[in-house]
């Protein structure tokens, strides 16, 4: 019985679509994915110019037009995390309490995030057109220390709460019938989003430390992720490569 049960297994494992080096277990939205969703799409909402704030002037309409950059950066970030639960739910389908927990964690954070997320790339834009474009409100070195290190903590700990997911996910690695491609990708996961949250941990110490116009280090730690990242894709790669030399042998 237990070897027809394995075959079967096998069998339903292998019929899966694939994401990546994974294959496919929560294809079907569950009520967990739906109600994220949706609290992603609200977060989204929050971000755009309130119907309170509709322009009433020409002047008014050219400057909610030169926030479109903070906008669209706001927009980016959220959908990072975003897609960042949709992979995890995808790949592994998994909605026990634990699932459950991190998740509703996760909506709260973005719900909080939201507004400290679209004053600080504002912000940032502001300075870096050297006030072309709109800052948020007139800001001072001590505000702009607040302003990146609230947004620092924020992305060190959303990334670190992705990472989470994926470190429950491994410890279900047996329950969920993991090969061994989608383990070491599992493990990859875990790093990937550690370093992002290692990074906001950085980008909050800058924040607190640095002094006058240093504080800016506190948001250009954040381009590292353009290195650090891919490279880390590139250790991946080699790692599977070894495994799949591994298993021929």
């Amino acid at each position: 019985m237990a070897n027809v049960n394995d075959s079967w297994t096998e069998d339903r494992l292998a019929k899966l679509n694939r994401h990546g080096h994974f294959r496919l277990r929560g294809e079907s939205m569950s009520r967990l994915e739906t109600f994220v969703d949706a609290a992603f799409a609200f977060a989204v909402t929050m971000l755009v110019i309130s119907v309170d704030d509709v322009p009433q002037s020409y002047d008014e309409f050219i400057e909610a037009l030169l926030n479109t950059p903070a906008f669209v950066a706001s927009f980016f970030q959220v959908i990072m995390f975003w897609l960042g639960h949709r992979a995890w739910s995808r790949r592994y389908g998994l909605e026990d309490g634990m699932a459950l927990t991190l998740s509703l964690i996760i909506v709260c954070g973005i719900l909080v995030i939201v507004y400290p997320l679209r004053v600080m790339f504002a912000a940032a834009v502001g300075y870096f057109s050297d006030g072309l474009l709109p800052f948020p409100f007139p800001l001072e070195w001590a505000h702009m220390r607040a302003i990146f290190a609230i947004y620092g903590a924020g992305f060190c700990v959303m990334c670190a709460l992705i990472a989470a997911l994926y470190v429950h996910a491994y410890r279900r690695r047996d329950w969920l019938a993991l090969n061994a491609e989608e383990r070491v990708a599992t493990r990859a996961e875990i790093e990937a989003w550690l370093i992002p949250s290692a990074t906001g941990l950085m980008g909050l110490v800058l924040a607190l430390t640095a002094q006058g116009e240093w504080i800016v280090l506190a948001g250009w730690v954040y381009v590292t992720l353009f290195i650090t990242l891919p490279a880390h894709d590139v250790l991946l790669k080699l790692r599977l490569q070894k495994l799949a030399q591994t298993s021929s042998d």
